[in-house]
């Protein structure tokens, strides 16, 4: 047999890209998995709504098991049970439209009839007639088409519906990652936040998860491949090591696929050889996109980008793979959404306003793009046209807190989400490391730094957008800025505690600002919009700070006293870092490479102490406090003096995340309070109008 003669069994349905129909007084909407009737909206399981597109293909003619099999099972052995209960269920699905009948056949299969009756066979009408009829039906399809296409031209509203939730027993779920059929979902877990994580599998229809990798290895970030049988995800060994690996599932063998360098976000398959990934490149440079070769494990870059910005991260393909959308990071703060076609390399940026870029999913048409971003305030849910240029439209959720850090979605439109109800502690710490002073909050809080007179001042969410906040030991919170741009960050206490400096972010610009401790005198110290870093109250009074320009940095410090005056860079500050005062205004920091921190002496740096990259460091009169998250089975502070050995402090908790300067002469430290991250699902589609 030849192309001509043979006979293809039809394709698989793809719900996805089938258009709704009607039927008698029902609409079918596949993409949604539901029918809206006589008695109103009733949802179908995706096989079954497999089968009513398939016997309405047919047109009225019996559709046999045969072909049902190729079309809602791909060709798949099917029992007669699954077959007849699929059919059970439509029925009842459209019991309330009495002129929709779905009949079974004896010995051949099944047929759908919207109209109660037989279907007739069509008299052939005169040839003048069929003429004037063929153009007019012509008439009418150019209509529709053109109507279809003006339709598909206007913006529609997105919202998010049957929201449900997926896991509910301890531990930090995230990193979610949707199976392409939509049945199970796999995900990261750990019992504490900070503790290495395992690998899970979980069916979507509920039961107890099971888990696909286990040990003392940090496992993190899976991505199903296409055909659903592979699992790709990223490990960190103890030791600081890091692959891409990929594991049969749910429990047959894995193996290292290529090593990485800076293991930070989801992994994601263009098709079922080649694997996207975000890192740096061998010898150091900017985070980058790189295709990895599932079967050779060779590497080859997809991005370069430019030398101004933080670099690309967290890769998500589109539905037919010819498409990847990421984070290109301009600043701290301030994030693009680009487009690649890989047949191309040719990019287009969605975004250009600089507000904040977390997690993103693909429509599964490839038509529109959803994204997190704080461009409402909170982190809400946004959708890009990713076709043409077009300003993000919010999607409706209505879901209460829910966090769209991490987020994926299936062939249908389904999407699951980590759900996070965050707590926040800051502690202030005593010169012995000894707790003296603690505020609780329910809500994210962060970059801690405590004031001459014990008050902390920090950046908080309570509000919605991320601010800079005044919290008092005693009780009492003061909101010193009020959606002043898209974040902002690290504040310093003056030496006399009247007033504060920090960083915004605005559009595409990060700069330096001061405003007193009652939320008034807002001064803008800096405007060439440039990555700054951990502005601190230094000698006279100046403000210090840390600059990126290309892929350097060096130390600068600005003048409050002089509005309008030019920052200028401070003599022996080459390729510092990070930047912290102790109390009595000397200066220490961390230079590009080094694994020690060291002062700032007659214009040169002189070594003061070991700290390594991952450990989070606060300065003192005396010493350093230092905290390593990485210890197990919990957080370890340690206290090191200038000039003795580091010693050992009181454990501070096992939600320790962070320790910052105190003008006390102790230390501040941030705790991340939350209880558990779960995962919930939800549908994203249009809004019914």
């Amino acid at each position: 047999m030849n192309e001509h003669t043979s006979i293809r069994p039809p394709r698989e349905i793809v719900l996805a890209y089938e258009p709704a129909f009607r039927l008698a007084a029902t609409e079918v909407r596949p993409a949604e998995l539901e029918v809206e009737g006589p008695a109103g909206v009733r949802p179908l399981e995706p096989r079954v709504m497999k089968v009513l597109v398939a016997l309405h293909r047919s047109l009225g003619a019996a559709v046999s098991r045969e072909a049902l099999g190729q079309q809602c099972w791909g060709g798949r052995i099917v029992s007669e049970d699954a077959l007849t209960r699929c059919v059970v269920q439509l029925r009842k699905a459209l019991a309330a439209d009495p002129a929709i009948v779905v009949e079974t056949i004896p010995t051949v299969g099944y047929r759908l009839q919207a109209d109660g009756g037989a279907p007739t066979r069509a008299v052939r009408p005169p040839r003048r007639a069929a003429l004037i009829a063929a153009a007019v039906a012509a008439l009418a399809v150019m209509a529709a088409l053109g109507g279809a296409w003006l339709w598909s031209q206007r913006p529609q509203a997105w919202a998010a519906s049957d929201f449900r939730p997926l896991t509910s027993e301890p531990g930090f779920k995230t990193f979610p990652a949707l199976s392409p059929d939509g049945r199970q979902v796999a995900y990261a877990h750990a019992a504490l936040p900070f503790a290495p994580r395992d690998i899970h599998l979980r069916a979507v229809a509920g039961g107890e998860a099971a888990a696909v990798t286990s040990g003392p290895d940090d496992d993190f970030a899976p991505a199903w491949a296409p055909d659903g049988d592979r699992i790709a995800f990223l490990r960190r060994s103890p030791d600081g090591g890091c692959a891409v690996m990929v594991a049969i599932v749910p429990r047959g063998g894995e193996r290292r696929l290529a090593p990485c360098r800076e293991a930070g976000a989801h992994p994601t398959w263009l098709d079922a050889r080649t694997l996207v990934v975000a890192d740096t490149p061998a010898g150091g440079g900017l985070p980058r996109l790189s295709a990895i070769d599932a079967t050779t494990g060779e590497v080859r870059a997809l991005t370069a980008p430019p030398p101004d910005t933080l670099g690309d991260n967290e890769p998500q393909a589109s539905p037919d793979g010819r498409q990847v959308a990421f984070r290109r990071t301009l600043r701290f703060g301030a994030d693009e959404i680009v487009v690649l076609d890989v047949r191309t390399g040719r990019e287009r940026t969605l975004t250009r306003d600089g507000w904040k870029a977390a997690g993103y999913v693909w429509s599964p048409d490839g038509r529109n793009l959803l994204f997190a971003s704080n461009r409402g305030g909170g982190l809400g849910l946004w959708r890009l046209d990713a076709r043409r240029p077009a300003e993000p439209e919010q999607v409706s959720l209505g879901l209460g807190v829910v966090s769209f850090l991490h987020m994926s979605a299936d062939r249908t439109g389904q999407a699951v989400v980590e759900i996070a109800r965050p707590r926040s502690g800051l502690v202030r710490l005593g010169p012995s490391g000894a707790p003296e002073a603690r505020i609780v909050t329910a809500s994210n809080d962060w970059d801690p730094v405590t004031g001459p007179d014990g008050a902390v001042a920090h950046i908080s969410d309570r509000a919605g957008a991320p601010d800079l906040w005044i919290s008092a030991p005693g009780g009492g919170a003061t909101r010193l800025t009020e959606g002043l741009g898209s974040y902002v960050s690290s504040p310093a206490w003056s030496g006399d505690g009247r007033s504060l400096a920090f960083i915004a972010v605005i559009g595409r610009q990060a700069d330096i600002f001061t405003v007193g401790r009652d939320g008034s005198r807002l001064l803008r110290l800096t405007d060439d919009g440039r990555d700054k870093r951990s502005p601190v109250f230094g000698p006279r009074g100046r403000v210090y700070y840390v600059e990126r320009r290309g892929q350097a940095w060096r130390l600068m410090t600005v003048d409050p006293a002089a509005p309008g005056a030019a920052p200028a860079p401070v003599p022996g500050g080459q390729g510092w870092r990070s930047v912290q005062a102790a109390p009595s205004g000397a200066l220490y920091g961390q230079r590009q490479g080094a694994e020690t921190i060291g002062r700032l002496d007659g214009g040169a740096w002189r070594p003061a102490a070991e700290v390594w990259p991952y450990e989070s460091w606060a300065a003192s009169d005396d010493g350093v406090f230092i905290l390593d998250t990485s210890a197990r089975p919990r957080p370890a502070l340690w206290f090191q003096p200038w000039s003795a050995p580091r010693r050992r402090l009181p454990d501070p908790g096992p939600m320790a995340a962070r320790v910052t300067p105190s003008a006390l002469g102790g230390a501040t430290l941030g705790e991340a309070l939350t209880e558990a991250v779960d995962l919930g699902l939800m549908r994203l589609g249009p809004a019914r109008r």
